[in-house]
């Protein structure tokens, strides 16, 4: 089965599909499909976002084609195309968009947000502008804003 996103941020519905394990020496723990939180679900995540979000939780350094995780004992830092993206501590998220608002950025980045942030939260676009959702409150993206 596939994960579902509607567009529009009015209704998120998900499936899990199953996952595979040792992918570049990531296991991916059988949690790793999100379930609803209040009202919310999981947006549609990319097999390698999965493997992303696996890595991350793990604490593990993880490449694969343009998207890369490097791990330490305080944080992740989650690269695309070599531009830093996202930082994910404990208790927050840095967002960056390394310069580029590109979809695949934006899906990287609501991957993360999903798998680590509150209910509600992600980024969408508005007539070519980046916004996020953060506590029931729409803020214009800023490259290194913290969610916390």
């Amino acid at each position: 089965m596939e994960n579902y996103y509607n567009p529009s941020g009015d209704e998120w519905r998900v499936s899990c599909d199953s996952f595979e394990s040792g992918t570049q020496g990531v296991e991916i723990p059988p949690d790793a499909c999100h379930t609803n939180r209040v009202n919310q679900t999981t947006p549609t995540m990319r097999k390698i976002e999965r493997l992303m979000v696996a890595a991350i939780k793990a604490g593990k350094d993880f490449k694969l084609d343009n998207t890369e995780v490097v791990s330490d004992a305080e944080k992740s830092d989650v690269f695309l195309h070599g531009n830093l993206i996202a930082c994910v501590g404990e208790t927050f998220i840095e967002l960056f968009d390394g310069g580029w608002q590109t979809v695949t950025t934006k899906s990287r980045l609501n991957a993360i947000i999903a798998s680590f942030g509150l209910p509600h939260e992600g980024i969408f676009q508005r007539k070519g502008e980046w916004f996020v959702n953060t506590n029931d409150v729409t803020l214009r993206f800023v490259s290194g804003m913290r969610l916390a």
